[in-house]
């Protein structure tokens, strides 16, 4: 039995040997690619009818395309009887469970975080999905056999594919040339798309290969026929179709916030005000949301109970008037900062006497959203990330903060139909410390600032499938030795990392992992990236 165990570290991953220690009939029948079970310890133990129990503890789960799904609905043990059987005169496995099974230490070393990549349900970004393949030779194989899947059944509101149904790998292998061509080899579904949807297809192909060290192009093939991309070549570039990059790299890079009352924008460690009617006028405003294209802002008034929007700029020569700005919630409790989604609607949470209540303003026009796990808890921020297909939000009960994560549904139109039922983020190893602030750092993570201390702060990293180890979630940051209270960064690749302390102060993350200095003059208050 320990063999047979032993047989499923194999590396590269073959389950040749492990079928071995199985009978004939079960050999056949064993289908270990329905998931992988990650366990930190186990023992067998002999039953008195001469079977085993396989008893697993510490386990997590992996589904047949490697995603995350930790301890899942069974809890963190397992436990298995097999039955032996003598076959040829030796003891075989006659029912093993479909499942790859093995030690966390292989995991750790032995497997990584990639991303399947998929389309928001507008087609106007890409969307990345976690999992987790062996490292090596195999992962462009992997990561193509677990894309053609399509997107989990519970995510199809969420987000979409254009690789046809019933779309498979048509090959053992998507060998990689030394070159850094890989080929890949699809079944002949994919020749019934048009062009449009060949260039999405081919883009979902791009952005999950080209997480693999040393590819550089594809070349999509059908029956040994390359499939041409019109007006490209052959082989197309991994990085030609960076349009979709779900940080959304033509979004604002401007930082913003308010000085005196009045919203500024700071470029080219340059401060200036906005010329439209937040810049210009008075209007007390306590905190802000700019959209990703930095035309308009959100803020809230100084009570938290109005929402007011606003063009960032004057379109005319004539002075802003209180008659330029919108109210678009009126009639809130104590409202948090708002936020724009990749469709321009915003974002609304109001901290009623019955807990947090969720509203999207599109149009003008505010909409109830319920969020089961954030709707009526006590919500002390949240942030939309940047393909507009995840909430996070920080919750608190009982003085104790934790993180949680909502996956949210739209139309074709990207109109918010319904968000999933909120699914925890652990800081697994740091204890329960004070959260206090949020911002997506990359478009599978964010990053936290925590407050292991009330006189010091440090920045951790949480992957947004729940998969973070406390090797994860530490970063090159040294611990800032004072209380920082907010956080500023965003997903886009370059974006710095800020914090502000109390007494206004922003300080930058350097590369080498120190805090250090800005020239952004102290004072600014609520400041933020687009988003």
């Amino acid at each position: 039995m320990e063999n047979w165990l032993l047989a499923m570290t194999a590396t590269p991953m073959n389950t040749y040997v492990a079928r071995q220690f199985l009978t004939s009939g079960s050999s056949g029948d064993w289908v270990p690619e329905r998931g992988t079970l990650v366990y930190g310890g186990h023992s067998l133990v002999s039953l008195p009818d001469g079977s085993v129990e396989l008893r697993l503890r510490d386990v997590v789960e992996l589904d047949d395309r490697g995603t995350w799904l930790g301890a899942g609905s069974r809890g963190p043990s397992r436990g298995y009887t097999l039955k032996l059987v003598r076959e040829d005169g030796e003891l075989r496995i006659a029912d093993p469970p479909n499942r790859l099974i093995i030690p966390r230490l292989h995991f750790d070393t032995q497997y990584q975080q990639y991303f399947l990549y998929f389309f928001d349900k507008s087609a106007q970004a890409l969307v990345p999905e976690p999992v987790y393949v062996p490292r090596g030779l195999q992962a462009p194989t992997l990561l193509v056999a677990a894309l053609v899947k399509g997107p989990r059944p519970a995510l199809g509101g969420v987000q979409g594919t254009f690789l046809p149904t019933g779309t498979r790998l048509d090959g053992i292998s998507v060998p990689v040339s030394r070159d850094g061509t890989a080929e890949v080899p699809l079944s002949d579904d994919v020749l019934d798309v048009d062009d449009d949807q060949l260039n999405l297809l081919f883009a979902q192909l791009a952005w999950t290969l080209g997480q693999i060290a040393g590819v550089e192009r594809m070349r999509v093939t059908v029956g040994g026929t390359p499939v041409d991309l019109p007006g490209a070549r052959v082989d197309v570039g991994i990085n030609q179709f960076s349009e979709f990059d779900p940080a959304l790299a033509w979004a604002s890079t401007a930082l913003f916030g308010l000085r005196d009352g009045r919203v500024v924008t700071l470029t080219d460690d340059r401060e200036r005000r906005v010329s439209g009617p937040f810049g210009t006028l008075s209007l007390g405003l306590r905190s802000i949301g700019v959209d990703l294209p930095a035309q308009h802002v959100a803020g809230v008034s100084a009570d938290g109970t109005r929402i007011l929007e606003a063009d960032k700029d004057r379109t005319a020569s004539k002075p802003a008037t209180p008659a330029d700005v919108r109210t678009v919630y009126p009639d809130g409790t104590d409202l948090l900062r708002p936020v724009y989604d990749l469709y321009g609607q915003l974002w609304v949470v109001d901290r009623t006497r019955s807990g947090a209540q969720l509203s999207v303003v599109r149009a003008g026009a505010a909409r109830t959203v319920r969020a089961p796990g954030v709707t009526g808890q006590d919500v002390v921020r949240f942030v939309v990330s940047r393909d507009g297909t995840r909430v996070v939000t920080q919750l608190r009960r009982g003085g104790t903060d934790r993180l949680v994560v909502s996956r949210v549904e739209r139309d074709a139109k990207g109109r918010v139909r319904a968000l999933l039922p909120a699914v925890p983020l652990p800081l697994t190893g740091v204890g329960t410390p004070r959260i206090r602030d949020v911002a997506w750092r990359t478009p599978g993570s964010v990053a936290v600032l925590a407050g292991p201390t009330a006189g010091t702060s440090q920045v951790l990293i949480v992957k947004v499938d729940g998969s973070s180890t406390p090797e994860d979630l530490t970063t090159d940051a040294e611990l800032f030795r004072d209380q920082a209270v907010r956080l500023v960064t965003s997903p886009a690749t370059g974006t710095p990392l800020y914090i502000r302390t109390q007494t206004g102060q922003i300080f930058s993350l350097a590369a080498s992992g120190r805090w250090t200095g800005t020239s952004i003059e102290p004072g600014l208050v609520a400041p933020t990236f687009a988003g």
